[in-house]
């Protein structure tokens, strides 16, 4: 009797945590429809310039990112070493790796001390281009070695062109992931939302623009949620065509010299070297100009070190919440599926919930943040680690062991880098964040809504000296989670 009852508790358990945590995922949708009494479809001409000149920016971005890519691609290949590589691969992923708003002072410290910067449609596509290209190029690399690698290089034992290698051999083969790493690229470009809110000017480079100014100018809630719909239709019919994981998830170990542009080789650090260089030239800016903060930045930077520890926190318990109650084949579809609402739609949902005052706006900030990162970290990071114990979960369930010791002793410690990698990450993108902080923060106060304040008034060289100190509290963050996986038992 007491093994039955065991197994009825467990069996509830995990079901009632699956809807709980479908629901969570849920909030945003569910707060917006209980909470808008009266919905009306806007005219044609109040969304269409919207969604016209988000799609507009999004194919320029991806279309001039694909090219930047793949010359990056082939630079890398002029780095044969394993540790040239890896490095190489570092330096590619730095600029998406890190929060947009240090992209965008480095931007800004390189241009703002000797002409206006120009805000507008091409600073926004430079910024998308500059942060995408690199992703672009590894998924190059990855796919290119996977599938065609043998095949190129005999296209250059038996002496054959690079150029006729790529029309008549990898692109018939590859054109359709192509397609998939391009349409991937337009996604994120089409919901960027921090990039074009600085540097877009009075231009509304995407949907999430626009969808923020209509509430805060207009307060045409059910405006906004259409045009969020219309977005999330648009994100949906993408995500039905992309598959799970179009290139293989591990570098290669060699270059494929034949095809690489060896004169080109170094500018696979363009990329990193703007942004890192950026953030020096602000800083000395700054301290030639002798610019101060004010003594609130000491609190701005406690609130910003506990916010992206709780987000990291918070991610780690759902994942390991996610990964008692799986395996699940619903929902395992939902949440590869699942698309999360827009950062506007998010953020204004969770203001509308009841509570006011610095503590709750900090627990509905982290909130908010988690719901926006994690399903995009589960499907980058922790499913592959889950699924592949999938077999080892089900053997050690006919063997009779419970749900709880399958995820301490058989998934926790093969899955725990992945995990805590996934948490690190969502850690140092919440350091960064200013954009979803500046709809619900309220009156906390953070380092990057400091910065933006600060950039507000046009004192960019205060801000600036806030950078490094801000990419410390992130990187160490991150580091803390990435770290804690030496004293995981394998």
């Amino acid at each position: 009797m007491t093994g039955i009852k065991s197994f009825n508790s467990e069996f509830w358990a995990r079901a009632l945590l699956r809807i709980g945590l479908g629901l969570l995922l849920l909030m945003p949708y569910l707060i917006w429809i209980l909470w808008i009494p009266e919905w009306s479809w806007p005219a044609v001409d109040e969304w269409w310039p919207y969604f016209l000149s988000a799609t507009q920016q999004a194919f320029l971005s991806a279309t001039l990112s694909m090219g930047f890519g793949f010359t990056l691609f082939l630079a890398s290949q002029g780095w044969t070493s394993r540790r040239a590589r890896r490095f190489c691969e570092l330096a590619l992923l730095l600029p998406n790796m890190i929060p947009p708003l240090f992209l965008l002072l480095s931007l800004l410290s390189w241009v703002t001390p000797r002409m206006a910067f120009p805000y507008g449609l091409g600073a926004v596509i430079f910024a998308h281009v500059l942060l995408n290209g690199g992703l672009v190029a590894i998924s190059f690399d990855r796919l290119v070695h996977s599938r065609a690698g043998l095949m190129a290089e005999t296209a250059w034992v038996l002496g054959a062109s690079r150029t006729r290698f790529w029309l008549q051999v990898a692109w018939p083969l590859l054109r359709a992931d192509f397609a998939c790493i391009f349409l991937f690229v337009f996604s994120l470009c089409f919901t960027s939302f921090s990039i074009p809110l600085i540097l877009g000017g009075a231009h509304k480079a995407t949907l999430e623009v626009a969808i923020f100014d209509i509430l805060r100018s207009e307060g045409r809630w059910d405006k906004a949620v259409i045009l969020a719909g219309l977005q999330s239709a648009v994100l949906f019919a993408l995500a039905m065509l992309l598959p799970q994981s179009f290139f293989p998830r591990r570098p290669a170990r060699r270059a494929l010299e034949f095809l690489a542009l060896k004169d080109l080789k170094y500018l696979v650090f363009v990329p990193a070297a703007i942004v890192t260089g950026g953030w020096f030239v602000g800083v000395a800016v700054a301290l030639q100009a002798k610019a101060q903060v004010g003594l609130n930045g000491v609190d701005a930077f406690l609130t910003t070190l506990a916010l992206g520890m709780a987000v990291g926190l918070f991610h780690l318990t759902l994942f390991l919440l996610t990964a008692y109650v799986l395996p699940h084949e619903r929902l395992t579809r939902f949440l590869n599926g699942y698309l999360a609402p827009s950062s506007v739609i998010t953020a204004f949902a969770l203001l509308l919930l009841p509570g006011e005052g610095a503590g709750v706006g900090f627990l509905k900030l982290v909130l908010a943040l988690t719901l926006i990162s994690f399903p995009l970290l589960y499907r980058w990071l922790v499913h592959s680690a889950l699924a592949a114990l999938r077999e080892q979960v089900v053997v050690a369930r006919l063997l009779g062991a419970d749900w709880r010791m399958i995820l301490f002793e058989v998934v926790w410690p093969q899955a725990a880098d992945q995990v805590l990698r996934a948490c690190g990450l969502a850690a140092l993108w919440a350091v960064g964040d200013f954009a979803v902080s500046s709809i619900i923060a309220g009156d906390l106060n953070t380092v990057p809504l400091l910065m933006e304040s600060l950039l507000g008034a046009y004192r960019i060289d205060a801000a600036q000296l806030l950078m490094f100190p801000l990419l410390f509290i992130g990187l160490g963050l991150y580091g803390l989670f990435v770290g804690v996986t030496r004293y995981v038992g394998h």
